[in-house]
């Protein structure tokens, strides 16, 4: 019984040495490390997407906007977990700006579009009103996406990786 308890201790030292100790994530390559941080882009797009299907549909749809800046902070907090890759966590970072930007979004713009259909009874001028907000965090949106995609592109050059797509497009 001593014996195994000896070799389980072993083991399972072996096991947070090789991992990078409890909590912390390594990765075989910068291709592993990038389809981690694209999933969680993918994420939060889906979330966005989500949000862009019930602002203004109904009050209790747009209500719930604090779900949804949940779920991004959720993966907010799981992309502030991986570690620098090779020292560097540009990337990382861009990642977390971004979701930075998707959670301002949600419980800015699309809640102000959710209050204006709800407040304003003439339909032209909600619109009006939507439609110069749309344009505003379209704007945005491409800066983010944009500053985003250039850590992207420039992580990929220095590890030397092919991308397949752009996940913040």
């Amino acid at each position: 019984m001593k014996h195994f308890f000896i070799v389980a201790v072993v083991c399972l030292a072996a096991g947070f040495i090789s991992c990078g100790g409890p909590g912390e994530k390594k990765f075989a390559d910068a291709g592993a490390y990038d389809s981690v941080i694209t999933a969680r882009v993918d994420q939060m797009q889906q979330t966005l997407f989500a949000v862009q299907k019930v602002t203004g549909a109904d009050d209790s749809a747009t209500a719930d906007l604090g779900r949804f800046v949940n779920q991004i902070d959720s993966v907010a907090k799981s992309l502030k977990e991986l570690p620098a890759y090779k020292g560097n966590t540009g990337y990382r970072d861009a990642a977390v700006r971004l979701a930075d930007f998707y959670k301002k979004s949600v419980s800015g713009s699309y809640a102000e579009i959710g209050r204006i259909y709800k407040e304003v009874k003439d339909s032209t001028l909600a619109d009006n009103k939507v439609n110069e907000l749309i344009i505003k965090l379209q704007e945005e949106e491409t800066l983010a996406d944009d500053a985003f995609i250039k850590e992207r592109e420039a992580f990929a050059a220095k590890n030397n990786i092919k991308l397949e797509e752009d996940p913040a497009k």
